[in-house]
């Protein structure tokens, strides 16, 4: 006869399998990140360029105030991101691309005075010549200058498909490579301030010339086609060629003499090899 079946009512109820934890985002490629900032940064530009063109068809600004209406575009974008950027809100670009800024130390929303921070990081990066844009390269959370500022993180907000990760990338590729390209031109191209200086160091150091012409006249009773002669009479003559060597191409130098005075001709070395003279045509 089979033992009827007795249960034991002190025995514990075998445990619940546990959970499996929650996985964890997964950090925001670079190139996802320049796509979601340009689009931001296009936003607030569209909008505040039309907002000028109306501006100007009813005024008429001198220059000075044309430079504050342009530099004006900073304080909108400014509100735009800390905004958007604090409270557990997302700007559109990031939010297209489905990334999202949080706290490094808990993967929490961002109160306005962080989201503030890594604004104004945006500046700071720009003025160190993008290299804070860069660092987020060799990071391997891909945190660039503004988040080490204001201790945040990039991350995935949604999951993507392999092809929108792909046009993503290639996306961000593209448009690293233009914005590379512009920067680079208006830093070094034609036209550049760089470029622009590097003309105006050449035209101050062959007035300096122009000066010494005229010392060695008062001194010697005429002018020279001498050049050593003249560094000679600037009191640091191995200053005074260096600074030549840096700022004139040395191969269409030319002083021009006669008995009442003088012409110097001479190019930059920016990339247009500007003629610079003195006295000036």
């Amino acid at each position: 006869m089979n033992e009827p079946y007795r249960m034991n009512i002190m025995q514990d109820e075998p445990a619940a399998p546990a959970a499996a934890p929650a996985p964890q985002p997964a950090v925001a490629g670079v190139l996802e990140r320049l796509v979601a900032l340009l689009i931001d940064a296009g936003l607030i530009f569209f909008i505040y360029q039309v907002f000028l063109l109306v501006l100007l068809r009813f005024t008429s600004p001198d220059l000075q105030q044309l430079y504050w209406w342009i530099a004006g575009v900073n304080v909108p974008f400014i509100l735009y991101e800390t905004l958007f950027t604090s409270g557990g809100r997302n700007t559109l670009g990031r939010a297209l691309v489905g990334v999202r800024a949080v706290r490094l130390a808990d993967g929490g929303t961002l109160n306005l005075a962080q989201a503030f921070v890594r604004t104004m990081g945006y500046y700071v990066s720009a003025a160190l010549l993008m290299c804070g844009f860069l660092l987020a390269f060799i990071d391997s959370q891909h945190r660039a200058l503004q988040d080490y500022l204001a201790g945040s993180v990039v991350l995935q907000a949604r999951q993507k498909s392999w092809g929108e990760k792909a046009l993503l990338s290639l996306t961000g590729l593209v448009l690293l490579l233009a914005f590379g390209g512009y920067f680079y031109k208006q830093l070094f191209g034609a036209g550049s301030l760089v470029q622009q200086r590097m003309i105006t160091r050449a035209q101050e150091h062959v007035k300096k010339i122009g000066y010494l012409e005229e010392m060695h006249r008062v001194q010697f009773g005429r002018y020279t086609n001498d050049l050593l002669r003249l560094s000679i009479l600037s009191g640091d003559p191995v200053q005074f060629q260096r600074d030549t060597q840096a700022v004139l191409d040395r191969k269409d130098f030319r002083i021009g003499v006669s008995a009442t005075g003088y012409k110097i001709k001479a190019r930059a070395k920016d990339v247009r090899k500007t003629p610079v003279y003195y006295p000036s045509l």
